[in-house]
């Protein structure tokens, strides 16, 4: 059944500045980091996140949508910032080689690190796994996105002599971030950032040296 309207004095205006409305949205998904950080996703209610804000349900809903709305807009901002952590830390390096170990290394470790992603890990793994594996493909779009532009300002800054399917090679490195991230166990030992730098410059340069045009 879809939510009662209400009036709320919270409630945009029509004809609203874009900035504005930005601010509203910013506002309902800092309430439902904080929640889904203390608490988890299966026991935070729209209520909680409205309460949180300091608005009513209703204005939750029209601002942002349902709670699956609200976990996916919140999923999907974080995403945003990892890719702005990563573009902020390879933006002055001057070599390929660089670029790929920082941005390697500083995806995993901020995934790894991330406060609302272990949260929900712990608390929630099984609402959580799907979202970040089989139901995963929008968070992964913004990752390959990312990466594929990575790929050609190295092409554009004279690092890569022209790559063939920038946007594939990419898929292959947010997805290997993803198992890396997921399943951090292995015969490799990846658990300090030098350790993960090391592995990218050993693999994944050379992987994308290869893809080349010749």
């Amino acid at each position: 059944m879809a939510p009662r309207e209400l009036p709320s004095s919270n409630t945009l205006p029509a004809g609203a500045p874009a900035s504005a409305a930005n601010a509203a949205v910013e506002e309902v998904l800092d309430a439902a980091l904080a929640q889904f950080e203390d608490v988890g996703i299966r026991r935070s209610t729209i209520e909680d996140v409205a309460r949180r804000a300091g608005i009513d349900r209703v204005t939750v809903y029209r601002r942002v949508g349902s709670k699956d709305d609200l976990i996916q807009a919140v999923l999907a901002r974080e995403a945003g910032r990892l890719v702005e952590r990563v573009e902020a830390a390879t933006a002055t390096l001057e070599t390929l080689d660089d670029r790929v170990a920082t941005a390697f290394a500083t995806a995993v470790v901020y995934l790894r690190e991330n406060a609302l992603f272990n949260r929900m890990l712990a608390l929630d793994s099984d609402t959580m796994l799907p979202r970040v594996t089989t139901q995963a493909s929008s968070l992964l779009a913004i990752g390959i996105a990312a990466g594929t532009r990575l790929l050609r300002e190295a092409e554009s800054d004279g690092l890569l002599p022209g790559i063939e399917d920038p946007q594939g090679v990419a898929e292959i490195v947010i997805r290997l971030i993803q198992s890396f991230v997921l399943t951090p166990a292995g015969t490799v030992r990846l658990r300090t950032s030098a350790e993960l730098e090391a592995f990218a410059r050993a693999h994944l340069t050379p992987m994308i040296a290869r893809t080349t045009r010749s």
